[in-house]
């Protein structure tokens, strides 16, 4: 077992208190109020790090742009559609048609203010109207690396 894998365990085994210890000497400072596991998590990456390098300078400048970009991600802003788009869902067997209108949307010859405002009417239960129209994707789950560390 490299000495690197054995750091990894050791770490793995902390108490709580033993973590955030090391959470001093490693970063400088007292440790984050993170759930137990992210902390082990973080020191372990800490470790690997020292011993195997950071991020490649590339990783670098595509992390700091993303994290200067992430008030005008896509997926938060509003969707924009132009008055006279139709939008059409089929639902049960029934084909459902909204216009965008200078009002809001036309919807069964009655304006409303949203498109969820019409999903809910379609199908009774609350959705997100934009991701029922098909404006919207519904974003795959994140991904869980397992990892004995947490």
């Amino acid at each position: 077992m490299s000495q690197l894998d054995q750091e990894l365990n050791r770490i793995a085994g902390l108490s709580a208190r033993h973590v955030r210890t090391e959470w001093q000497r490693c970063y400088g400072e007292e440790a984050p109020a993170l759930p137990l596991p992210l902390l082990r998590r973080a020191l372990a990456y800490r470790v690997q790090e020292k011993a195997l390098g950071g991020l490649s300078p590339a990783a670098g400048r595509m992390l700091t742009l993303l994290r200067s970009s992430s008030s005008t991600v896509a997926t938060n802003s509003p969707i924009d559609l132009k008055i006279g788009t139709r939008l059409v869902r089929e639902w049960n067997g029934k084909l459902h048609n909204v216009l965008v209108s200078e009002e809001g949307y036309l919807f069964e010859e009655r304006s409303y203010a949203s498109l969820s405002q019409i999903a809910r009417l379609i199908t009774g239960a609350h959705w997100s109207g934009p991701r029922f129209f098909g404006l919207k994707r519904r974003r795959p789950p994140p991904v869980r690396e397992v990892s004995a560390y947490g």
